[in-house]
């Protein structure tokens, strides 16, 4: 059997590809357009970079730098399920072109810009997973007014593996601030209160 198709067809045909992923992208674009950056500094990360979006209360995409010795050497990139699962289905595709596309969109728009607010280039994403579930979005860490030297040292220790003697040791040395060291460990403990883990 042969199938005629007219010019106007074929063309239609050979564009679906770039429209359709111009879609998803609109679409992303428009998603995190509402939503609120999160960055984790070096400082509070053990030299590694953290940028979490929140959506409508929820944490839906996180993207994990992580460096060695200074030098950048992985991305990670952490999207929650439903966001495949609902582009999946409002352009009734495949999740894994969905997935493709957010990591494309991802590295080409929202790494340079993530690049430009923390000074750093040549980021990139390695590998892309989806979450389950999206859990709420874990404040950003706030320094509380009038809080001691003392008083910072004592959570860390109560909340760490660490004693007091490491703790101290650990700001002389300058191996950690003493405000980004506090502020790392409120946030875990934020994290571990909201999401369980």
């Amino acid at each position: 059997m042969k199938i005629i198709i007219t010019e106007e067809q074929f063309n239609r045909f050979n564009r679906s590809s770039p429209a359709l992923q111009n879609g998803i992208i609109k679409y992303l674009n428009l998603y995190v357009e509402g939503g609120q950056r999160k960055i984790g500094k070096k400082s509070r990360n053990y030299g590694n970079l953290i940028e979490d979006w929140c959506v409508d209360g929820k944490e839906t995409i996180s993207a994990r730098y992580y460096f060695d010795d200074g030098k950048f050497d992985k991305g990670y990139l952490i999207v929650a399920k439903e966001i495949v699962e609902t582009i999946s289905n409002l352009f009734s595709i495949k999740s894994s072109y969905v997935l493709h596309v957010i990591e494309e969109w991802y590295e080409d728009i929202m790494v340079q810009k993530f690049e430009q607010i923390v000074g750093e280039s040549g980021l990139y994403i390695n590998f892309i997973d989806t979450s389950e579930r999206p859990h709420d979005c874990v404040p950003e860490p706030v320094k509380p007014e009038g809080i001691t030297d003392e008083e910072m040292i004592d959570f860390i220790v109560k909340n760490t593996l660490y004693s007091k003697p490491e703790v101290i040791k650990t700001i002389e040395d300058g191996r950690r601030n003493l405000e980004d060291f506090y502020l790392d460990i409120v946030n875990v403990v934020n994290s571990k209160k909201i999401t369980g883990f």
